[in-house]
């Protein structure tokens, strides 16, 4: 196995538009192209915009499909935000399909479909669960234009005692402008960086 960190120092500095600090560790088993390989990732005393991230995140390359497209899982372990209101925890699941871009090196004709779950609780404690109900389909092309990358799909979440609430990313566009829908109302949103 090999390590890569990246150390933004012990004091904030700016970085794409966020102020970070500590260390992120990448260990890996070998490219991620490669069938097999493994891409953990877990910090170190790492903070963006003054909130402590901590967890585990395992990016496993499962080969290809019958699509004949790469597709990876991506399990997140004992993740915690904290901040000045409190903790936000989350486990997730999922997979993400590469279904364009693959035999290049540019990052800009890369496109994916995510699919999956995730739970946890919110920092007043409240219990969560999120569940892809129609495939993200995520374009790294958009990252010159726009910090949002995910152009449609949709995904529900449900927070314990509170309706739940539909995102939808239907545009299709790159732009940060999704539908939030609760108890058949529908709230437009732009969600930021």
């Amino acid at each position: 196995d090999d390590t890569l960190t990246i150390d933004f120092g012990s004091t904030n500095c700016l970085h794409n538009g966020k102020l970070r600090k500590g260390k992120i560790n990448i260990t890996y088993t070998g490219n991620y192209r490669d069938s097999l390989s493994v891409i953990t990732t877990t910090f170190d005393n790492y903070y963006v915009n003054n909130n402590l991230i901590q967890g585990e995140r395992v990016v496993t390359n499962q080969g290809r499909n019958n699509s004949g497209n790469m597709w990876f899982t991506i399990e997140v372990n004992n993740a915690n935000i904290t901040t000045t209101n409190g903790t936000i925890n989350w486990e997730s699941n999922r997979i993400r399909e590469w279904v364009n871009g693959q035999n290049t090196y540019n990052i800009d004709d890369d496109r994916y479909q995510i699919t999956g779950s995730a739970n946890g609780n919110g920092v007043n404690g409240n219990a969560f669960t999120m569940t892809i109900l129609d495939p993200l389909n995520v374009d790294l092309g958009c990252l010159s234009s726009s910090s949002c990358i995910i152009k449609s799909g949709t995904a529900k979440i449900s927070p314990s005692g509170y309706p739940d609430r539909i995102i939808n990313y239907g545009d299709s566009l790159c732009d940060c402008n999704v539908d939030v829908i609760i108890n058949g109302t529908t709230y437009p949103l732009v969600i930021g960086n």
